[in-house]
């Protein structure tokens, strides 16, 4: 199940890199150009951050949800299950 995930998860970061790719190449201002979690997570994005008190654990959120390209955070996901899935045998 994790390595389908990861398959998955790489493939939409693939397609989502393609798409915001293209419209960097065109000077297109459209969504694909600064996908981040943040716009998805919209006004919630604050709370997400701030949930947690320390300080470095918060830097680290901050630049999850606010910098990090979309296509960054799907490839890690994807590649984090992988590696689950290699290591965690179904049966």
């Amino acid at each position: 199940m994790f390595t389908k995930l990861g398959i998955y998860s790489i493939i939409m970061g693939f397609f989502v890199g393609v798409f915001s790719g293209i419209s960097r190449f065109m000077k297109a201002d459209n969504f694909w150009i600064d996908l981040t979690i943040s716009k998805f997570t919209g006004e919630y994005s604050d709370t997400i951050v701030e949930a947690i008190p320390v300080d470095f654990i918060q830097d680290g959120l901050y630049f999850l949800v606010y910098e990090l390209p979309f296509v960054g955070a799907m490839v890690g996901l994807g590649i984090t299950f992988l590696i689950i899935g290699a290591i965690v045998k179904e049966h």
